[in-house]
């Protein structure tokens, strides 16, 4: 009987280890430790996303004629994160960063014929709202980079109508034109939801 006191006393220090180690290990995070991984699990960062847009005819026009596309965010953060549960999670998602690239256009090798570009996203109940823009075009560029604003786009991500809305400033016309949009998405979101 002493026997397998003894053999249950030394297992149970075994048992024991594991648990003492993961306290250690906790006890010495402090409170913004705690707070940062906290953090980390509820933003998703750089969220990838790309579209084409194209028109048949731009011409000059000094009144930035809008070209749309269609665009997915729903899909995004679902591939993101492996569930079609999180856009209903989203608090908040905002565009960070934004590259228009010239994929092709007749006569046009750059983006020389642009002064200006702005990007906006509109739904079918959701009116137009700007979320980057560019005010000056650097002279022999094919992929130029917006600044983004701090503007929110939840409702807009959770429409399934949400379109992009692209509207150059035009010195020169330009035919058969393609762009492409590569953008990058923060969201946070908050499993409670």
């Amino acid at each position: 009987m002493s026997k397998i006191k003894t053999m249950i006393m030394k297992n149970k220090k075994f048992f024991l280890l594991p648990i003492l180690f993961v306290s250690l290990f906790l006890g010495s995070c402090s409170d913004d430790d705690v707070e940062e991984v906290v953090d980390r699990i509820r933003t998703i960062d750089d969220i990838p996303v790309s579209e084409t847009a194209s028109v048949d005819y731009l011409p000059i026009n000094i009144f930035e004629i809008p070209i749309e596309t269609d665009v997915n965010l729903r899909q995004a953060l679902e591939d993101e994160t492996g569930t079609d549960e999180t856009i209903e999670q989203v608090e908040e998602i905002q565009l960070d960063d934004l590259d228009i690239t010239l994929v092709s256009a007749d006569d046009q090798e750059n983006f020389d014929f642009v002064n200006s570009v702005t990007l906006g996203v509109r739904t079918d109940d959701l009116e137009y709202m700007e979320i980057a823009h560019l005010d000056e075009v650097p002279s022999g560029q094919t992929m130029i980079e917006l600044s983004t604003t701090d503007e929110y786009v939840d409702d807009y991500a959770k429409s399934e109508s949400l379109k992009l809305v692209v509207q150059f400033e035009s010195v020169e016309d330009a035919n058969n034109l393609e762009i492409r949009l590569d953008m990058e998405f923060d969201a946070k979101v908050n499993p409670s939801l």
